[in-house]
């Protein structure tokens, strides 16, 4: 997902890595339902993470997948509301409001949970499987 969507990354002015801490992390799911969740994070890390700084798609030998950014963060009244359908932090932002919905679903029909952290600058979306 990190090659696939690199270009719209530097094109949008971000740095863009992936880091793993295994180098082969098998997981029971869809083969298309959970790379479109992963894709469906990084997107939405390039439209709404400012324009600037790294996003970083990282994976951990537990079988977490991170993907977080240095944008301006999502407040935490709201993390919860994210993933609600056609909710949207910013009204007029672009998009319909349904990235985090489809990837809670995706997730949660894997059996894992979905979480966003927040820091005074920046969001790490982590999906637990």
């Amino acid at each position: 997902m990190v090659a696939d969507l690199a270009p719209l990354a530097i094109a949008a002015g971000y740095e863009i890595s992936f880091e793993s801490d295994v180098a082969v992390l098998k997981l029971d799911g869809s083969p298309a339902a959970l790379p479109r969740a992963i894709g469906n994070l990084v997107r939405n890390a390039i439209d709404h993470g400012g324009n600037t700084g790294t996003i970083v798609v990282s994976v951990s030998g537990v079988g977490e997948i991170t993907v977080s950014d240095e944008g301006p963060g999502i407040p935490a009244d709201q993390r919860e509301q994210v993933f609600e359908p056609f909710y949207r932090v910013t009204p007029r932002s672009k998009g319909a409001g349904l990235g985090l919905s489809l990837v809670k679903q995706i997730v949660a029909s894997h059996g894992g949970q979905v979480t966003i952290d927040g820091a005074p600058s920046g969001t790490a979306v982590r999906i637990r499987l």
